[in-house]
C-alpha cells in the first residue's frame, strides 16, 4: 500500500501535520523521535490522525507511534520516508550545516588542544587569533592539528635561530623548504604563513611583516616587487649609478631591489638634480623612458612595496627632494598620506588641482567613476578632503601624464 491508497493522509487538512513533523525532523536530525507540538488542527484532520494512531489527536503527537503507523501502512520504510511520500522530504541542508558546524566545532577544539600543549604563555591567544581570522575554516581536525604542529616547527627554528643553534638566516623560501614538502609552503597568503605570522608577532612583536621574518632569521625575497625608475640622478661612478647610466643611455626605465640597495649605497650625483617625481602609477614612469624626459622618476605602482619604501628613504637621506603625485581616489588620498608623512611632499595634489581635473574632464565628456569608500585626511590641504568628500569622482593619474611630466615649476 502507498500514500495514494490512503488519500485521507495527502488532504489537505493533514498537511500542516506533515509540515510539523518535517520540521522537527530537519531542526533535529532523521533520527529525532519524542513528542512534537501540533498545530490547530481541523475536524477533518483529527479523524484521520485517530484512525492512523488508534487514538484520540491531542496537542501533540508521538514520533515513534506515529512512525510504526505509517510504516504499517506500507507508506514508507522510515519517517523520513514517509515525509516523503506525503509530499514534505526532509531537506538534508540542516543536517549538513549541523554537521559543518560541529566539524568546524571539534576543528577549533582539537587546535585549540594543540597548542594548549604549548609552553609558550601566548599560545591561548595566539589561536584564539587564528580562529577568529577564519584561518581553520572549512578544514577537519586532523588538519588543524597539522597546521598546530606546522607553526610549532616555524617557531622552533625561530628559537634556535635566536639562540645561536639553529642554522642562520635564511630566505623564506629556503626555510619552507627546509621544513616542509614544497618551498611555497610560507608563501603570503597562504594559511600556513598567515598562522605563523600571528605566533611571530607574539614571539618578536607586533613588527612589520617584512622586519618580522627577517628578525625571526627568514627574510622575505629581496627581488621582487622592485622599485621602477627612470633617470635617478645616482653617481654614475658607483656600481647603482653605472647600472642607472646604462639604463637611461639605452632609454630604458631602471628596476631598482631591495638586494641592490641593501648591497650598495644610493650616491647622488652631484652634477644633477636632487629634484625626483615620485607617482603612484608605473605608466608615469614607462612615458618619461619613452619622451626622455629629462627629470627623474619613480614609480610606487599603488601601496609601495619594501624596495620602493627603501629606495625612498635612501634618497632622502642623500639630500633627495622627492614631490609626490598619486591618483585622486580615496586609495591614492591615503598612499599620499602615507608617503607624506615619511618626508615626501605631495605635488599637484590641492584641492584646486583636483577641481581643475573634474573641470577638464567634464568638458572632455568623460564620464568619470565614482569612489564610494571612506575618504582619508588630506593634511597637506585640508580643503582637497572636503572637495573629494563632495564630488567623490575619480581622476587618475594617467589623464593626468602631460602636465605631470612638464617641469616642477610651470
Amino acid at each position: 500500500m502507498s500514500a495514494d491508497d490512503r488519500p485521507s493522509l495527502l488532504a489537505p487538512a493533514m498537511v500542516p501535520v506533515w509540515v510539523a513533523v518535517r520540521e522537527r525532523l530537519e531542526r533535529q536530525g532523521h533520527d529525532s523521535r519524542g513528542r512534537v507540538r501540533l498545530p490547530e488542527l481541523g475536524p477533518d484532520a483529527r479523524r484521520t490522525l485517530r484512525s492512523l494512531l488508534c487514538r484520540p489527536a491531542g496537542k501533540t503527537v508521538d514520533l515513534a507511534a506515529l512512525e510504526a503507523a505509517l510504516k504499517d501502512l506500507a507508506v514508507g520504510d522510515d519517517l523520513a520516508a514517509a515525509l516523503a511520500a506525503l509530499g514534505q522530504p526532509v531537506s538534508p541542508e540542516p543536517a549538513r550545516r549541523r554537521a559543518a558546524a560541529a566539524a568546524a566545532l571539534a576543528a577549533r577544539e582539537a587546535a585549540r588542544s594543540a597548542a594548549g600543549a604549548w609552553p609558550e604563555p601566548w599560545a591561548p591567544a595566539w589561536i584564539d587569533e587564528v580562529v577568529r581570522a577564519g584561518i581553520l575554516r572549512h578544514r577537519t581536525a586532523d588538519e588543524t592539528v597539522a597546521l598546530v604542529a606546522d607553526v610549532r616547527k616555524v617557531v622552533d627554528h625561530v628559537d634556535g635561530f635566536l639562540g645561536g643553534t639553529g642554522p642562520g638566516e635564511l630566505g623564506r623560501t629556503e626555510l619552507a623548504a627546509r621544513l616542509f614538502p614544497s618551498s611555497h609552503e610560507l608563501d603570503t597568503g597562504t594559511r600556513l604563513e598567515a598562522a605563523a605570522t600571528r605566533a611571530l608577532r607574539h614571539r618578536l612583536g607586533d613588527l612589520d611583516t617584512r622586519d618580522l621574518w627577517a628578525r625571526a632569521g627568514a627574510r622575505l625575497d629581496r627581488t621582487s616587487a622592485p622599485a621602477l625608475t627612470w633617470r635617478l640622478p645616482l653617481d654614475p661612478a658607483t656600481t647603482l649609478g653605472a647600472l642607472v647610466a646604462a639604463s637611461t643611455s639605452a632609454g630604458l626605465p631602471y628596476h631598482v631591489t631591495q638586494l641592490a640597495l641593501q648591497e650598495h649605497p644610493v650616491v647622488h650625483d652631484p652634477k644633477a638634480s636632487t629634484d625626483i617625481l615620485v607617482t603612484e602609477n608605473p605608466r608615469i614612469a614607462e612615458a618619461a623612458a619613452e619622451r626622455r624626459h629629462p627629470g627623474a622618476v619613480v614609480a610606487t605602482n599603488g601601496n609601495p612595496s619594501g624596495a620602493v619604501l627603501l629606495l625612498l628613504q635612501r634618497l632622502v637621506e642623500v639630500g633627495a627632494d622627492l614631490r609626490y603625485h598619486g591618483d585622486f581616489d580615496a586609495a591614492g588620498l591615503a598612499i599620499c598620506g602615507r608617503l607624506h608623512q615619511v618626508g615626501l611632499v605631495p605635488w599637484r595634489m590641492t584641492a584646486a588641482d583636483y577641481l581643475a581635473a573634474v573641470d577638464g574632464a567634464r568638458q572632455d565628456g568623460v564620464a568619470l567613476l565614482h569612489d564610494p569608500r571612506p575618504v582619508p585626511q588630506t593634511p597637506w590641504d585640508p580643503a582637497l578632503h572636503a572637495a573629494f568628500s563632495q564630488h567623490r569622482l575619480v581622476i587618475h593619474e594617467e589623464r593626468l601624464l602631460d602636465a605631470l611630466l612638464r617641469p616642477a615649476d610651470t
